[in-house]
């Protein structure tokens, strides 16, 4: 009897309460560490532009702010209002009066197997000295059978105290 206790605990504590995004976005980093795609990136920062390309990616450092995007955290569980337009489509708000850096989240899945097709998020901070904004997003196609990701994107700004606000604009497609 202690023994079911224990377990079922357990399983409330990895039970996914919002839909699993790290959980897809860590499945990605590991398939795209081994693929090594080129990626094709454009950042702009302050109007000033730069375009490579590489196929030597850090994946989880690139893709580290999907990551932080993920709400499924004992602490945010009664925190978003959730609308589902549809079976596919998952949209998180933050709850007003509450004070989270994932704002909002929106997920399209694909209808038949629940993999993402599109993510879009916002996340903010703000506090005395400094203010951040990021508003990201996430293309993902099915190729082979395996769900690949696309694209993806950063836009923002930060804003430290009696600093003028700095815009940045990262742009990258993944080559297949």
């Amino acid at each position: 009897m202690l023994l079911s206790c224990g377990s079922e605990q357990t399983n409330d504590k990895n039970e996914k309460y919002y839909y699993d995004l790290k959980g897809f976005v860590d499945n990605q980093i590991v398939y795209l560490d081994e693929k090594k795609p080129m990626v094709y990136k454009t950042t702009m920062l302050n109007g000033k532009k730069e375009i490579g390309k590489s196929t030597n990616i850090d994946w989880k450092k690139e893709l580290e702010l999907f990551i932080q995007a993920d709400i499924n955290k004992p602490a945010y569980r009664q925190s978003y209002d959730v609308v589902r337009k549809d079976s596919s489509e998952y949209e998180y708000t933050l709850r007003p009066n509450m004070n989270l850096p994932v704002r909002y989240l929106k997920i399209v899945t694909d209808k038949s197997i629940n993999q993402p097709l599109y993510v879009k998020a916002l996340l903010k901070s703000e506090n005395k000295i400094y203010d951040s904004e990021k508003s990201i997003e996430l293309i993902c196609t099915k190729a082979n059978n395996l769900w690949e990701l696309k694209s993806f994107s950063v836009h923002g700004y930060q804003k430290l105290i009696f600093m003028d606000k700095k815009l940045f604009q990262i742009e990258s497609k993944i080559g297949l």
